[in-house]
């Protein structure tokens, strides 16, 4: 993966700390602790079809799933585990196995004697999602807890008899009305929803626990699971965590979601175990979350298991907050001034913007194409290889901005025009040079960034903040106030964390501005764990993508879906579908393409395809429009979390989702032959 253990950003210094838990055994696999990040999935079959379920859990453990989830929402799925049980020992098929209850919990009992972990929802485990509006008196909620008590106790008592492990799932979707009512629907709440649960399970003296903190939206989820562990520290508990983003979607869509929730978390060293929820066949999950997961197994592996790598060198003083925990809790953007670049404002309350490296390869097609495929704000070359002087009249009539970038500042000097120009800082460029390249730009009316590459500028170095001051003084005193900073860095989730901490502590505003340069871990992954996790920090004012020899079409669908994954920026229609299960009485990923090739033009709408009702009305919450399974093959819709028509049957309930798209004027009809990114 690019971000390597050695990277030269950092000369050998290794920030990663994990987080510290105990150790909590499913089956035979340790999650937590010093062990690595465990990979795991959930079945799609009904888990009453014996064969069906076997075949599946066969293909996820070729694929190296490690724990596979069942979803048991009877008592016949649950008469049938001890079958599914009896034909894996035949088939030699060795991997743990957790029941998935919901409602239940004489069903979560009886699980129990057939599985090594069960899982359980705190909102409804005992509650029923009514979406009743109550204000519980202090004494009112005290009673209710003991209510929750009552049906949960008995549950962690056979769970410790049996040695069996339980994990508190909490899902932003399924909140209950009791806890909306006093905390409502936020990371605090969710939150609390499991430490509820969790103080029981102490008072029992049962702490095989693993929690999660799971949500459609990253910004809630990153949240939520950086809040539950600054709680849990403070009532000395340390049990794992299961990391996920639920309902994430199919495509690139479902992965760059995925990567960002859950490759945010894991760079901070939270997270023990993960599932990748995908609307596609279950082992197509396995592949992403193990390479998810793989940068911080090597880093597990080397601090625990190599001693020859065991030295790895402590943090320069400067740097010392990277060790600190994450304290953000919501989403928050970083104040920047706004400053103009070409034909866009960015900074402030403006959208961050998408920019583009070209090479001459792509640049005649761009030109001829720009029109007809998602827009960028921007394009920039390098004048060393791709300076053709007709490209100024060109972008210009496509009201694009141009830009160049270069170390030399003699050559962005001599540039004729510019709506922005990019110098490769040097440390030993003089105060003249750097006065005539400023004084360049204000001439141009360029915008002026100032890029730190790790090849020649590490970010321990001492001297880093200093250097930023001199060039910001320098700025200031020629009265160029449209300037801003970026890194061309194989690491920028830790280069611009760094660089944002040095920035403000200055007094003159500057804009953020996110590269990112090839690597050897598949882009569309890399991509959105390090940008992703930067922007879900508030961090960046643009996006820049550095692959220029790559086809622009493609760099500009990851740019939007990473933002738009980020819930950054809207530029297409969002999907909000949960993978399927048991409980799923449709073919969801063939509804999800019907429903996709129907609307997939409607900019800015959120649509949520939900198997079921367990999260169903709840993520309606965070969709406009909800289309849930509620029976066999029938269909429930919704606006929000508003249920408005009922029991619909499938072969109508995609045209009237339309149809009922067009009565709440979201609707625009599809361009003619419009072209698919």
């Amino acid at each position: 993966m690019s971000f390597s253990l050695l990277n030269p950003w950092l000369s050998g210094f290794d920030p990663y700390r994990r987080r510290l838990t105990r150790t909590v055994f499913v089956g035979a696999v340790a999650v937590g602790g010093n062990n690595p990040i465990r990979i795991q999935s959930m079945t799609t079959a009904d888990t009453r079809n014996t064969e069906a379920t076997l075949r599946e859990i066969a293909a996820l453990v070729k694929a190296g799933c490690e724990i596979v989830r069942l979803t048991v929402p009877t008592k016949a799925d649950c008469d049938n585990l001890k079958n599914i049980r009896k034909e894996m020992l035949a088939r030699h098929l060795y991997v743990p196995l957790v029941a998935d209850i919901h409602f239940t919990p004489s069903i979560a009992m009886a699980a129990v004697d057939y599985v090594e972990k069960i899982r359980i929802n705190p909102g409804n485990f005992v509650d029923k999602k009514l979406f009743k509006e109550q204000n519980y008196s202090d004494a009112e909620y005290a009673s209710e807890l003991l209510r929750i008590e009552e049906k949960f106790a008995p549950l962690v008592l056979k769970c410790q008899e049996r040695g069996i492990s339980m994990r508190v799932g909490t899902n932003h979707g399924s909140l209950s009305d009791r806890i909306m009512n006093r905390y409502g629907d936020t990371p605090e709440g969710m939150v609390e929803s499991a430490l509820e649960f969790l103080r029981i399970a102490a008072r029992l003296n049962y702490h095989d626990m693993i929690l999660s903190m799971k949500a459609s939206n990253t910004q809630i989820m990153v949240a939520a699971y950086r809040l539950l562990a600054q709680r849990l520290a403070a009532e000395n508990m340390d049990y794992p965590f299961h990391l996920g983003v639920t309902e994430a979607g199919e495509g690139e869509d479902g992965r760059i979601k995925s990567a960002i929730g859950i490759g945010t978390l894991l760079e901070e060293g939270i997270g023990d175990t993960i599932r990748v929820s995908l609307t596609e066949d279950s082992e197509h999950e396995i592949p992403v979350a193990t390479m998810l997961a793989a940068p911080d197994n090597a880093r597990i592996a080397r601090q625990y298991w190599n001693d020859e790598l065991h030295e790895t060198k402590s943090l320069p003083k400067a740097l010392s907050f990277l060790h600190e925990p994450a304290k953000t809790f919501i989403y928050q953007r970083r104040e920047t001034q706004k400053t103009l670049v070409g034909h866009h404002d960015i900074g402030a309350s403006e959208l961050p913007r998408v920019w583009l490296s070209l090479k001459r390869l792509h640049l005649k097609a761009f030109w001829d194409e720009q029109n007809e495929i998602t827009p960028c704000e921007g394009v920039e070359l390098n004048p060393d290889d791709d300076f053709i002087p007709a490209v100024t009249k060109l972008f210009g009539e496509k009201s694009l901005s141009l830009g160049y970038i270069h170390s030399e500042i003699n050559k962005l000097a001599s540039i004729p025009f510019a709506d922005k120009l990019t110098w490769i800082i040097d440390p030993s460029a003089t105060d003249a040079s750097l006065l005539s390249l400023i004084q360049h730009a204000k001439r141009l009316g360029a915008h002026l960034e100032f890029c730190l590459d790790e090849t020649k500028l590490a970010l321990d170095n001492s001297e880093l903040p200093e250097i930023i001051k001199r060039l910001v003084i320098l700025c200031a005193n020629a009265n160029q106030l449209n300037i801003g900073f970026s890194a061309l860095t194989h690491n920028p989730l830790l280069a611009y964390r760094i660089l944002a901490k040095f920035l403000d502590d200055l007094p003159f505003p500057a804009v953020l501005h996110l590269r990112h340069v090839a690597t050897t871990w598949p882009r569309q992954l890399d991509a959105s764990v390090q940008l992703g996790g930067l922007l879900l920090d508030g961090l960046g004012d643009s996006v820049q993508i550095m692959a220029p020899t790559e086809n622009p079409k493609t760099i500009l669908n990851l740019s939007f879906g990473i933002l738009q994954g980020a819930r950054i920026r809207t530029s297409k229609t969002e999907y909000i579908s949960c993978p399927s299960c048991g409980r799923t009485l449709f073919h969801l990923q063939e509804t999800t393409e019907k429903i996709r090739q129907k609307t997939d033009h409607l900019k800015g709408v959120k649509i949520a395809v939900m198997g079921c009702i367990v999260n169903g009305p709840g993520e309606m919450a965070d969709a406009d429009f909800g289309y849930v399974g509620t029976g066999v093959e029938r269909i429930s819709l919704y606006v929000g979390k508003v249920c408005v028509e009922r029991n619909i049957p499938q072969e109508a309930a995609v045209s009237r989702l339309v149809g009922l798209i067009r009565e709440h004027g979201r609707w625009i009809d599809p361009p003619l032959n419009a072209p698919s990114l």
